[in-house]
């Protein structure tokens, strides 16, 4: 445990500087979430917005390349760490700085606000996985690849990719009412974001264990030709398969 731990002061000590600014610019937006639209526009808000996409996806490939899971020439592998050692490290720091700390921060403001933008089990459960899967869909870009560029484009790649699959294989299925569309409430929602996130972890493990790449690349299309899949025909299953 005290490597671990030691993994982990490692990658805070070496991002402190960014991950004190993203922090802020996330509490910014989850505070301001429950204001309203403001009347004049909110400049420090778009700021902030950049912030936390760009510099978080710089922060999570960053925490996944500086101990470079597919590389040999990785400075932990001359090192007494294991490859499961090293990815459940990783695993906790990302899970702590971008899942429980933007929920953590969603509850505050809920129990302490005047307004609530979350009021059940649900839909806490929605956004800490909207959160989860983000966090490890970039990182298991990150295993794969071998900087911040090719990460980026990797992910874009992916997930616009999906997004395109889904709008052709949506011309195919057969089409619902807008009330079957609202029965449907957030398990769609669940579904995808739930495959994502195994695919994301399954890549990361893969990638510090294994070290496969020709795998991961495998487990990527997979993912998103899955999502793509349910995006398309999860409502034909969800009626008529009942």
């Amino acid at each position: 445990m005290n490597l671990t731990w030691h993994i982990i002061r490692k990658d805070i000590t070496r991002n402190r500087w960014g991950l004190l600014l993203w922090s802020v610019g996330l509490g910014y937006l989850i505070v301001q979430s429950g204001a309203g639209f403001p009347k004049y526009p909110d400049y420090l808000g778009v700021a902030a917005l950049l912030v936390v996409l760009v510099l978080g996806v710089g922060l999570v490939a960053d925490i996944v390349q500086v101990d470079h899971p597919a590389s040999d020439a990785a400075s932990w592998r001359t090192m007494p760490i294991s490859g499961r050692r090293m990815v459940l490290s990783k695993f906790l720091m990302l899970a702590a700085v971008f899942v429980a700390l933007p929920v953590g921060i969603t509850v505050l403001r809920n129990v302490f606000g005047t307004t609530q933008s979350m009021r059940n089990f649900r839909e806490y459960s929605a956004f800490t996985l909207l959160f989860s899967t983000v966090t490890f869909s970039v990182a298991a870009t990150a295993a794969c690849t071998r900087n911040l560029l090719q990460c980026l484009l990797l992910w874009i790649v992916l997930v616009f990719g999906a997004v395109t699959l889904g709008e052709f294989l949506g011309r195919f299925a057969p089409a619902l009412t807008r009330p079957q569309l609202f029965r449907m409430g957030l398990d769609k929602v669940f579904l995808v974001l739930g495959l994502s996130l195994a695919t994301g972890l399954a890549v990361m493990f893969n990638q510090y264990v294994r070290r496969r790449a020709g795998l991961s690349v495998l487990l990527l299309l997979a993912g998103a030709v899955g999502t793509a899949t349910i995006t398309a025909f999860w409502g034909y299953f969800y009626f008529y398969h009942a």
